[in-house]
């Protein structure tokens, strides 16, 4: 069962000033939007106030108990005692310690000196973390996010031209707490996407794969035909001698759940944040026949 209301605000003139719809449903997405519609309405029209706007002046919202009958046209303590209880009125569980918000009623009057109407109900009870604002993308960018641990082999700040580095990123999630107008909030955030830009003027490589090391204890992984790097790994190789700085940046998706709530809520968006490794030095190296060794006699060429 649904239940639709229509609050207008009238000018002197009988134009009506604002409108807008509430609809109350009885699954918890449609009773969530409508509370938080409605909260908007509120604060959009306490600013409307706050500036001066005479049509403001002609509409007041308030939050009180809602007498407990079953009629058709519901009323509230605001319009005066309530008559002896008839039905029931079910109040939110919000969590330990949260308490729930009564609901909201509005009233409007033809003129800034005319009389009021008496209070109508807008939406029923509810929960304070059902009112509050979607977190955005702004505020999900604005979060410290911290960049993405990487790997770089060899881990010696060196490498031989031609045979370059194995990269590889930590694909954990982070979780980060905020507020939300005061009320606490958890943000999961799950990196996505690694782009990899070597320093050397190449292609970045993006990819969803944050990439498998290179073994360190010892044994011979498997390679694709042709390729010196193990297979899930990306390597990379550097054709000429130089210093080389790598970046990663990751693209993070996020979800935020509202303390008191169970459900998460997807952020529209995305966030990035960016790695940077400390310089690489890849040098060039040569083979050369010689009589003795290089502890020997330390000249020799290559040595």
């Amino acid at each position: 069962m649904r239940l639709t209301i229509c609050v207008a605000v009238v000018l002197a003139s009988g134009t009506p000033a604002a409108a807008f719809d509430v609809v109350a449903g009885t699954d918890d997405s449609s009773y969530q939007l409508s509370a938080r519609e409605s909260q908007a309405a509120v604060v959009a029209h306490d600013a409307a106030v706050a500036s001066g706007d005479p049509v403001a002046l002609l509409v007041e919202y308030a939050r009180g108990v809602q007498c407990n009958v079953s009629s058709a046209v519901l009323t509230t303590e605001l319009n005066g005692p309530c008559p002896p209880a008839q039905g029931g009125v079910t109040v939110p569980d919000c969590g330990p310690g949260i308490t729930a918000l009564n609901p909201l009623w509005t009233r409007t009057r033809p003129t800034a000196t005319g009389p009021w109407t008496p209070w109508a109900f807008v939406t029923g009870a509810g929960c304070p973390q059902d009112v509050l604002p979607a977190l955005t993308l702004a505020d999900f960018q604005r979060l410290p996010l911290t960049p993405t641990v990487t790997t770089v082999q060899p881990g010696t700040g060196y490498v031989l031209v031609n045979y370059g580095v194995i990269v590889t990123a930590d694909p954990t999630p982070t979780d980060l707490t905020t507020t939300l107008l005061g009320y606490p909030v958890t943000v999961h955030a799950t990196p996505v996407t690694y782009t990899w830009d070597f320093g050397d003027h190449t292609t970045p490589l993006t990819t969803t794969d944050p990439g498998v090391p290179y073994p360190t204890d010892g044994t011979q992984p498997a390679t694709a035909r042709g390729s010196i790097y193990p297979i899930g790994s990306h390597g990379h190789p550097y054709t000429a001698p130089g210093t080389y700085t790598l970046t990663l940046t990751t693209t993070w998706t996020g979800t935020y759940q509202i303390a008191g709530q169970t459900t998460p809520h997807t952020i529209t968006g995305t966030a990035t944040t960016t790695t940077t490794h400390p310089p690489l030095t890849v040098v060039e190296r040569r083979s050369h026949l010689i009589a003795d060794t290089c502890r020997t006699n330390p000249h020799n060429p290559g040595c």
